[in-house]
């Protein structure tokens, strides 16, 4: 056989073809690409990107971020997306999350909204590239379902304020809360009646579209028989449905141009002018990440800002504090303004939660959509694909993005073929903001409300909180203290802190492992220990058998204060694995049980547990068996005063996970005696001295 050469072409060209499949998986797809997949793309494409658009100025409304770039961000990460993503269905953008999350990091600041999206993408490769994606499962799911649920809380009362046209009320929920209802009789009535019209128009159409879905999906429901023109019908409802973000859009933004002829002086709230044409790429944004300076200048201050940053107006903050907080200051007219350097803590806070809760959301939309594919995307190439969209975007003015779950839906009933629809949608976005970039400066930002508040809506979740309550008490807690948490403070407290107590949740379960102590017959007792046997339960596991060794746990217990311990049978099945620690706390439980003549066997040991307890001499002096049954047998054989007629278990003692005995068992030679039969009824087992078992919480 003629073997190749060490570093001969052929072996070169495998490994880099190998390598291209891993690492960029376009090159798997493109090959097979064909008419049937560019129409399916084609259609979900430009679906997704009327979808996109109004989102878009939405979510960057949310983020407190000029809607330049929420469209931004809306077509540079699925353009990045179309060669380094592993799944043909998610579609990456803004969502409500990530606007949420970069207005309380960023607080308005675009240059730190900007670098947040550069570090949370560059920890997001460098996470992918080493196989680190398990680290964010930390944070369970109780932690999910309270965040989202807080988080969309949150969005839809800030969204109250600028539903109503009131201004000045600050960003925190209860703040928020307060200050809108101070405010109430100073709402904007043009605005209020703008958005509570859009707002009924939304759910109507959300309610059309779900209700077509829902017929559609009955697997009673007979498409076939159905007419022609019924079907085109349905369709066009379903697509007036989907689309209905850009139709309520473009109807505000028509009456908002014909009450506002001059472009100023209008009845409505208009969002800010927005840039037309392509970004440009930049790194200034960057280049005083962590200086500071200052100038004068001749910028006008926004008006959304004066409240903060300028002497005219109510609640007044020094010059001191402008500067502190990097923003303007105008007293006389002429506006100094401050580029405060970024706090080093706030940027890589920000950028974790921007990592691990982008990770978090995209990797769960990606799965679910690839389970009804069948198909199989790859965690670690999530990772890296979505990275590189952040750190991409973080170039032309886009802030950090995440896979949509309302968008990748809505492309999946598209019959989207490839990740090459982001292309598609791309083109629609760019072709909005060259063409009508003029005409998205009269959109209500009553209108983008209630786009948001609808959003947002379907993220509601109140009855994983009552699973949870029926089924684990603790889960429910944290639950409740991260959705609290996020309310009363910011999504870091609200995570945070629920992460730390789960995580002692998790050691006090460890500290205390669960033992199951049952009385046999003569001074016999089996021993359960259940879950893992480590250094941090080790102490809990001896104290509990010495207890027994010296009658002192036994006499606490009246049920079986009767009975003198003689023998004790630790059962080990359900421990998987052990540490030295935990098995040397053992060893000198089982030394201490010898020298009270009091004989401890064991059984159910794994291999695993063998190997661990073989190198620290245990095997030696506890005598493993492979069954109950055995250590029961050697109980007999080394104790000619325990009566054969009682070492039978009844039934009522067994536990779940321990097999009564088979006639097999009985009738086998090294049984040298005859059990006698017992029935299984409370009475007859009191008769016998037999008692049910002990758990020790």
């Amino acid at each position: 056989m003629v073997q190749c050469p060490q570093h001969c072409s052929c072996c070169s060209w495998s490994k880099l073809r190998r390598y291209l499949r891993a690492k960029v998986p376009c090159y798997q797809w493109m090959r097979k690409y064909n008419l049937q997949c560019l129409q399916g793309d084609l259609l979900a494409g430009i679906t997704v990107g009327m979808m996109v658009i109004p989102q878009g100025l939405a979510y960057a409304h949310l983020a407190e971020l000029p809607p330049n770039f929420g469209l931004h961000a809306s077509f540079v990460g699925v353009l990045v997306y179309i060669f380094f993503g592993t799944c043909k269905d998610i579609t990456i953008g803004p969502t409500a999350i990530m606007s949420q999350i970069v207005a309380e990091v960023g607080n308005g600041n675009t240059k730190l909204a900007l670098c947040v999206s550069l570090i949370s993408g560059c920890l997001q490769i460098l996470m992918g590239l080493f196989m680190l994606g398990f680290v964010v499962w930390v944070i369970s799911t109780p932690i999910l379902c309270g965040f989202t649920t807080a988080a969309a809380i949150t969005i839809a009362c800030t969204q109250l304020s600028k539903l109503l046209g009131i201004k000045h009320v600050r960003r925190q929920f209860w703040q928020n809360l307060y200050d809108t209802f101070k405010k109430i009789k100073s709402a904007n009535w043009p605005d209020a009646v703008m958005g509570g019209v859009c707002l009924i128009v939304l759910f109507a159409l959300r309610f059309l579209q779900k209700s077509i879905e829902k017929q559609e999906s009955n697997p009673n429901f007979q498409a076939g028989q159905r007419s022609i023109a019924k079907k085109v019908g349905t369709k066009t409802l379903w697509f007036i449905g989907v689309s209905r973000n850009i139709i309520v859009v473009i109807i505000a933004t028509v009456i908002a141009r014909l009450l506002t002829p001059n472009g100023t002086d209008g009845p409505f709230t208009l969002v800010q002018n927005i840039t037309g044409g392509l970004p440009k790429p930049r790194v200034d944004q960057f280049s005083r990440m962590f200086n500071s300076s200052e100038g004068y200048c001749n910028l006008t201050v926004p008006e959304d800002l004066r409240w903060t940053c300028v002497g005219s107006q109510e609640n007044v903050i020094s010059e001191k504090d402008c500067h502190d907080r990097g923003c303007c200051w105008d007293p006389h007219g002429k506006t100094k303004c401050y580029s405060k350097g970024f706090d080093f803590s706030t940027v890589l806070s920000g950028s974790l939660l921007v990592a691990a809760i982008g990770y978090l959301e995209h990797i769960a939309i990606g799965q679910s959509f690839a389970v009804k594919g069948s198909y199989v995307i790859d965690n670690s190439q999530e990772l890296v694909s979505l990275g590189l969209a952040n750190v991409v975007g973080a170039f032309f003015q886009a802030y950090p993005v995440t896979g949509s779950f309302s968008r990748t839906a809505l492309n999946y009933m598209t019959g989207v073929r490839t990740p090459l629809s982001g292309l598609f949608t791309s083109a629609i976005v760019i072709l909005g903001m060259s063409q009508l970039s003029t005409y998205f400066q009269y959109i209500p930002d009553s209108c983008l409300a209630a786009v948001i508040m609808v959003a947002v809506y379907p993220m509601v979740n109140f009855q994983k909180p009552l699973y949870y309550w029926k089924v684990s008490r603790k889960e429910f807690c944290i639950w409740f203290i991260c959705f609290i948490l996020i309310l009363a403070f910011n999504i870091e407290v609200g995570i945070g802190v629920a992460i730390i107590v789960e995580i002692v949740m998790v050691l006090v379960r460890q500290m205390w492992p669960k033992t199951t102590i049952t009385y046999i017959n003569n001074g016999i007792y089996n021993f359960k220990i259940e879950g893992y046997l480590f250094y941090l339960g080790a102490n809990t596991i001896k104290e509990r058998l010495t207890s027994m060794i010296n009658g002192t746990y036994v006499k606490d217990n009246p049920d079986i204060a009767r009975h003198k311990v003689k023998y004790i049978i630790i059962d080990f099945e359900r421990v998987a694995s052990a540490d030295t620690t935990a098995l040397d706390k053992i060893k000198e439980a089982v030394v201490l049980g010898t020298k009270k003549d009091i004989r401890i066997v064991a059984y159910n040991l794994s291999d695993r547990l063998k190997l661990t307890a073989s190198k620290v001499n245990l095997l030696n002096i506890l005598h493993p068996y492979q069954t109950r049954e055995d250590a029961e047998k050697a109980v007999v054989l080394v104790d000619d005063s325990v009566q054969p007629a009682y070492i039978e278990l009844p039934s009522s003692t067994l536990t779940k996970d321990c097999p009564p005995r088979t006639s097999s068992d009985n009738n086998s030679p090294a049984n040298s005696y005859q059990p006698l039969s017992h029935a299984s009824t409370p009475e007859v087992n009191r008769a016998n001295g037999a008692n049910p078992p002990h758990d020790i919480p």
